[in-house]
């Protein structure tokens, strides 16, 4: 007996590790199609570029370091003028505060940043930078040519506005062997973090276009799977017996597609006319609100559900934070932010959503296999972008670990839902020869 239960457990650890195998391989496979090749990196706000194959390689990310003028606003005629300061250099991407005044207690303020570029091979097609992520709002300048506008940074609070998307600048270089990059940026509303927080790509424009259009059609392809899931739990929950699990899978999905469109590239922005801030709220929103719905759902599914308090207890102080986050301007928000509050109430319901799925799994819950298949993406998900948002490694989506994890969750209510309805079959059939078997005994009795 003891040998039986040891091989079963064994099992279902083997059974864990190839889910995760799986899932390791499909992701080492992602970066190897899209590793950024070997390229030099900038010094002294010089990126020597010559000799590189930009018509045949992919895009690559200028970093290292950037001359920075705190508090100024250069153009390129200031420096064919020669009316400027000498630089500070500051390493991109990263915090600016290092360069602002000593006085600066936070990364409040404005600057420009200036990168010179050596090519020495005109293009067919133009070069393009795809700027990631500027906090908070930037004008794009190259070769004194204004290519973008995001926001309007000023030098006073009271005159900015901010704007922080994912956008593209581009500039068609006939002869040129030098390119002039000016990125003039002010932040009033990230207080810990601004300037380039991360790398702008820099290719031909085939490269770039190439994979930005990769990058949004995967988050498309996700949103759009998600709310046809969504969908049908919605028409499950009204036009059948109203369960409460249809209802949560209905908002968790729903969570999940507001988190990638408000992420990454902020299709949100594009679809919807919202501010600097509002963005922000909904971003932190969804993904909070993500952890509980998954957490309400495995408590829905399990057979041995604990913790009923401490469950009550931290929906009571995700609804205060949820509040604070709607009416809070952003830079109280950054701080709750800095302070590990929403860290807390994202990561601790996914480890309890990730514990009660274990359990199920090693209970021998029927169909939980599936629900593994769910938490074993989920985990990988999380894990993966905590690590990329601290050490970027990628600049494209990656769809696999949400669209595998919706199919678990989607493979396991439909398993439920034909068990039970098999379930309710035999019960019926029980009662109809229960019922038979009453006639017969009444036939005989008044007999």
């Amino acid at each position: 007996m003891i040998w039986v239960r040891n091989y079963t457990f064994l099992k279902k650890i083997t059974i864990i590790m190839v889910f995760l195998s799986i899932l390791l391989g499909i992701r080492w496979f992602w970066f190897t199609i899209l590793a950024t090749p070997e390229h030099p990196h900038a010094a002294q706000g010089v990126l020597d570029m010559r000799g590189w194959n930009f018509e045949n390689s992919r895009s690559i990310p200028l970093n290292g370091e950037w001359e920075f003028y705190p508090e100024a606003f250069i153009s390129h005629k200031d420096i064919m003028r020669s009316a400027i300061a000498q630089p500070h250099y500051v390493q991109v991407p990263g915090d600016w505060r290092s360069a602002l005044p000593k006085e600066s207690d936070s990364s409040f303020g404005y600057g420009t940043y200036r990168l010179r570029i050596l090519v020495d091979q005109p293009l067919k097609q133009p070069y393009t930078f795809w700027i990631q992520q500027i906090q908070a709002s930037s004008i794009v300048e190259i070769n004194g040519e204004t290519a973008a506008v995001f926001g309007l940074p000023t030098k006073q609070t009271q005159t900015y506005r901010p704007r922080a998307v994912s956008y593209t600048a581009s500039y068609t270089a006939s002869n040129v062997k030098e390119i002039e990059l000016l990125v003039r940026v002010a932040n009033f509303d990230q207080p810990l973090k601004g300037g380039i927080v991360k790398s702008i790509y820099f290719g031909s424009q085939a490269a770039i276009d190439t994979e930005r259009e990769y990058s949004i059609g995967f988050q498309l392809v996700t949103f759009i799977i998600l709310l046809l899931h969504g969908l049908y739990a919605i028409l499950l929950y009204v036009f059948g017996p109203r369960q409460k699990t249809f209802l949560m899978f209905f908002l968790l999905l729903l969570s999940a597609g507001l988190s990638i469109v408000s992420d990454h590239d902020s299709l949100l922005l594009i679809w919807l006319p919202l501010d600097y801030t509002w963005s922000l709220k909904i971003r932190l929103l969804s993904y909070i609100w993500l952890s509980f719905f998954s957490l309400a759902l495995a408590r829905s599914f399990s057979e041995y559900v604990t913790g009923t308090r401490l469950f009550y207890l931290y929906a009571i102080v995700l609804g205060i934070y949820s509040v604070f986050l709607l009416i809070a301007p952003a830079p109280l928000i950054y701080y709750s932010f800095a302070a590990k509050v929403f860290s807390f109430l994202y990561l601790f319901p996914l480890a309890w959503f990730v514990y009660l799925i274990g359990n199920m799994f090693i209970r021998n819950q029927p169909d939980s296999v599936f629900l593994l298949l769910g938490a074993t993406s989920i985990v990988s998900s999380v894990v993966w972008g905590v690590f990329n948002y601290n050490i970027e490694m990628t600049r494209v989506y990656y769809p696999i670990d949400i669209i595998v994890a919706i199919i678990g969750f989607s493979a396991y209510g439909f398993k439920r839902y034909f068990r039970n309805s098999e379930e309710n079959a035999k019960l019926n059939e029980q009662l109809r020869k229960a019922d038979k078997l009453k006639d017969q005994f009444l036939a005989n009795t008044s007999h």
